[in-house]
C-alpha cells in the first residue's frame, strides 16, 4: 500500500468536507479534532508492521521518527480534550503543545543516527544523544512560548513565536533531510530522505499560512490548513514501509571500532540553555512570577542538560574503551601470527609486526620512517603503480612481488592488500599481509623441472631405442667392410665412419643413463673421501689453467650407500665445468669446493666465479643437450647426465643462487651411520 498516495487522498476528502460544511463551527470542530488524530497512527501501523527489519542506529532512527507521531498524537488527544470537552479554544499554551512541537522537531533531530553509514558511532550513543536534544528543546518551547504564553498580557508575543517557530523547525527539518538525500547519494536511503523530505515540503508550505492565520487570528481547528499537521504523517509511513532492511547482524569485526562522534551539537544546545532562558525575559516578557519560574526551569534544565551530556560521554568512554580492548587484542594477534603485516597510511608505513621486521631486516622505528617503495625490489617496481591504483578504487589487490631487504638481498613475496575507508568513504589506510614464498617457489620449480625431465626422459628413452638397433648396424657393416682390402683413402673414410658412429653409440648409451640408470654396486662410503680423490686428481690441470683451488671439508658427514664411480663422475663433471666456464671467461679464477651437513644430507657445494647462468637458461639446465658452452665444445649431456646418477641415488642436484658465478648443490641422503669425527 502507497501510503503518500491515501495520505493525498484522505487530505483531500478532508479539505471537501471541511469546505462543505460552511459556517457550521461546532461540526468542523468536531471533524477537524477526529480527523487530526488519524494520521499519526500510519507511521505507527507501518512501523510495527516491520518490527525487527532494522538494528542498531538504523532502528534507533526508526524509533525517533515514530516517537514523533507518538508524541504528537498524545498533545492532539489533550488539545481536543481542552476543545472539545472543556471549551478552551484554542488551547495553545498548554502542556500539550510542547508535545507536539517536540515531535515536530524530531524528524532533524533523529538524522544524528546517521542510518545510511555502514560504520559510524554506536547506537546507544546516538540515542542518547536524540534524547538530550528533544529534552533541550521542549526545555526551550516552554520557555519561548509557553512560559510568556501563560501571562495573558503576552500571549500575543508567545502566539507570534509559536508562529515563527513552527514553520522554522519544519524548514530545518526539510533542509536536513534534502542535505542526508545528498549525503546518501547512490545508496537505498537517499530516496527514504527524499519521502521523508517532500511530506516536509508540503507541511512547510501549508503551515506558513497556517501561522499567517494563527497571528491574525482567523485559526480554528478544522480548517483547510490542517493538511499540514497530517500529510507529513503519511510519508514518514511511506518511508518506513519502503526503507532497506538492516544487514544480517553479525558480530562487529576486530578490527572496527565504533566512529567517536564529537558532541559539539550537544554542548552548542547546553550553553544555548542560560542564553535563551535568561535571555527570553528581554526576547519574550512575562509577570514577574512566571519570570522567576523560568529561571527556575533554566537552571533546572541546564543541570539535567550537563547531567545527560556526562551519561553521554560515559557512553561513549565506554565504547572507545571496549574498541581499545579490541585493537589490543588485534595487535596482540598480528605480534603473534606467522605472515608478515604492515599498515599504511598516506604512503607512509604506520605499524609493521615483528614476523615483518625479521623478514626485512629493519627495525620497527626505522620503517616508520622508510618509504614504502624501499621495500620493492628493482625488477618488480614497474608493477607497482598499476596496483596502487587498484586499492584507490576500493579494491583488494593480490600479486606476488619481489622484495627487498635491508643488507639488499631480495625474496619472492605473495600479498594481499586492503584499503580500509572512513564514514565519509575515504580511503584511509591499507593493510596487507606479506608472505615468504621464496621456498615455494623453489620447490615448485624444482617439481616443474623433474616434471620435464620425466617427460624428456620418456622421449630420449624411446628415441634411443630406436637409433641404438640401426647405428649398431652400421658399425658392423663398417667393421666388415674393413676387413676386406680397399685402397688407403676408402680404408681412412670408413675409419672415420666408424668413429663417428662409436661416438653417436656413446651419445646414445649416455642417453640411456640419463633415463634409466641401473642401480649398480653401492657401497657404504664417504663423499668427502670421493670428492678428495676426485680433487686430487684435477688439482694439477687446475693450477696450470690459473685457477686457485679452495677446499672446505665438513666433519661428521654420514655415511652415504652409493655408487662410487657414479658419484665421482658426477663431481668430475662439475669441477670441470666450472674449469671451463672460468678459463674461457678470463683464463683464471677461483675454484671453491665445500662439503657439509644439512639435516641428515651430505652436501657438496661447487662454485666458481665465471660468468654464471643466464637466468633464461637455469630452469633448464639439467635438461639434454642444453649447455652455456660454445658450439661444437660439447654435448650438453654433462650436466643432464649427473642430474640422472644423482636423482637414482634419492639425492638432488640444483643450481643455487650465487651473488658471483656458478654454485652446485649436491645432496646425498644418509645411510644412517656416521662418517669420520675428523677428516685429514
Amino acid at each position: 500500500m502507497n501510503w503518500a498516495v491515501v495520505g493525498l487522498v484522505y487530505a483531500a476528502a478532508y479539505v471537501v468536507l471541511i469546505l462543505a460544511l460552511g459556517d457550521r463551527g461546532h461540526a468542523r470542530l468536531l471533524v477537524g479534532n477526529v480527523a487530526l488524530l488519524v494520521p499519526p497512527f500510519a507511521p505507527i501501523i507501518a512501523m510495527l508492521s516491520r518490527r525487527g527489519h532494522w538494528r542498531g542506529r538504523q532502528l534507533v532512527f526508526w524509533a525517533a521518527i515514530v516517537a514523533w507521531p507518538i508524541l504528537w498524537l498524545i498533545g492532539q488527544f489533550g488539545w481536543s480534550f481542552d476543545e472539545v470537552f472543556r471549551a478552551v479554544p484554542l488551547p495553545w499554551f498548554k502542556w500539550h503543545i510542547i508535545l507536539q512541537l517536540c515531535g515536530s522537531a524530531l524528524p532533524l533531530i533523529a538524522l544524528v543516527a546517521w542510518p545510511h553509514r555502514t560504520h559510524g558511532e554506536s547506537a546507544v550513543t546516538a540515542a542518547v544523544d536524540i534524547l538530550v536534544l528533544v529534552f533541550l528543546a521542549g526545555f526551550l518551547y516552554w520557555s519561548l512560548i509557553i512560559a510568556p504564553g501563560m501571562d495573558p498580557p503576552h500571549s500575543v508575543g508567545a502566539l507570534r513565536a509559536l508562529a515563527i517557530i513552527g514553520p522554522t523547525v519544519r524548514f530545518a527539518a526539510l533542509t536536513g533531510l534534502l542535505w542526508a538525500t545528498w549525503k546518501a547519494e547512490g545508496t537505498e536511503w537517499a530516496s527514504v530522505y527524499q519521502r521523508l523530505a517532500l511530506g516536509m515540503i508540503l507541511a512547510f508550505v501549508v503551515l506558513v499560512g497556517l501561522s499567517l492565520a494563527t497571528v491574525k487570528g482567523n485559526y480554528q481547528t478544522g480548517s483547510p490548513t490542517d493538511i499540514g499537521w497530517m500529510l507529513p504523517f503519511w510519508f514518514a509511513a511511506w518511508a518506513i514501509a519502503t526503507a532497506p532492511v538492516s544487514g544480517i547482524e553479525v558480530a562487529r569485526p576486530i578490527s572496527t571500532a565504533p566512529l567517536e562522534r564529537s558532541p559539539a551539537i550537544l554542548f552548542a544546545a547546553i550553553l544555548a540553555i542560560p542564553v535563551v532562558g535568561y535571555g527570553a525575559r528581554y526576547l519574550v516578557p512575562a509577570a514577574e512570577p512566571i519570570e522567576r519560574m523560568r529561571e527556575i526551569g533554566t537552571a533546572f534544565t541546564l543541570v539535567c542538560g550537563v547531567a545527560l551530556l556526562m551519561v553521554r560521554l560515559v557512553v561513549e568512554r565506554r565504547s572507545v574503551e571496549s574498541a581499545s580492548q579490541r585493537v589490543r587484542l588485534l595487535a596482540t594477534a598480528c605480534e603473534q601470527a606467522g605472515e608478515l603485516i604492515m599498515v599504511m597510511r598516506q604512503n607512509q608505513i604506520q605499524y609493521a609486526n615483528d614476523a615483518f621486521c625479521q623478514a626485512t631486516g629493519y627495525s620497527r622505528e626505522e620503517l616508520l620512517s622508510l618509504p614504502p617503495m624501499t621495500l620493492v625490489a628493482p625488477e618488480s617496481k614497474a608493477d607497482i603503480p598499476a596496483l596502487r591504483e587498484e586499492i584507490r578504487k576500493r579494491r583488494v589487490v593480490r600479486a606476488t612481488t619481489v622484495m627487498a631487504r635491508k643488507d639488499g638481498t631480495t625474496f619472492q613475496a605473495a600479498w594481499s592488500a586492503a584499503p580500509i575507508v572512513d564514514g565519509a568513504g575515504r580511503l584511509t589506510d591499507v593493510v596487507a599481509v606479506v608472505r615468504d614464498v621464496t621456498e615455494e617457489v623453489r620447490l615448485r620449480g624444482q617439481l616443474v623441472r623433474s616434471e620435464r625431465m620425466s617427460a624428456i626422459g620418456e622421449l630420449v628413452s624411446g628415441v634411443a631405442h630406436e637409433i641404438n638397433n640401426p647405428l649398431q648396424s652400421v658399425i658392423g657393416t663398417v667393421e666388415l667392410l674393413l676387413a676386406e682390402s680397399h685402397d688407403v683413402r676408402v680404408r681412412d673414410d670408413l675409419h672415420r665412419a666408424k668413429f663417428e658412429a662409436g661416438r653417436a653409440g656413446r651419445i646414445v648409451r649416455n642417453l640411456l643413463a640419463f633415463v634409466r640408470r641401473s642401480p649398480g654396486e653401492r657401497m657404504l662410503t664417504e663423499l668427502n673421501e670421493i670428492v678428495q680423490s676426485v680433487v686430487s686428481v684435477r688439482e694439477y690441470e687446475l693450477a696450470q689453467s690459473n685457477i686457485e683451488l679452495r677446499q672446505t671439508f665438513g666433519v661428521n658427514l654420514p655415511l652415504v650407500l652409493a655408487n662410487r664411480d657414479e658419484i665421482q663422475q658426477v663431481v668430475g663433471n662439475l669441477v670441470m665445468n666450472a674449469q671451463y666456464a672460468m678459463v674461457t671467461t678470463h683464463g683464471r679464477g677461483t675454484l671453491s669446493v665445500r662439503t657439509f651437513v644439512v639435516g641428515d644430507q651430505a652436501v657438496l657445494e661447487v662454485q666458481d666465479d665465471g660468468p654464471g647462468v643466464s637466468p633464461d637458461v637455469a630452469p633448464r639446465i639439467f635438461e639434454p643437450f642444453v649447455t652455456t658452452n660454445q658450439v661444437g665444445t660439447g654435448t650438453g649431456l654433462g650436466l643432464s647426465v649427473a642430474f640422472g646418477i644423482v636423482s637414482a641415488h634419492g639425492g638432488s642436484l640444483e643450481l643455487m643462487p650465487a651473488n658471483r658465478g656458478a654454485c652446485f648443490r649436491l645432496s646425498l641422503p644418509g645411510a644412517g651411520f656416521a662418517g669420520p669425527a675428523v677428516t685429514h
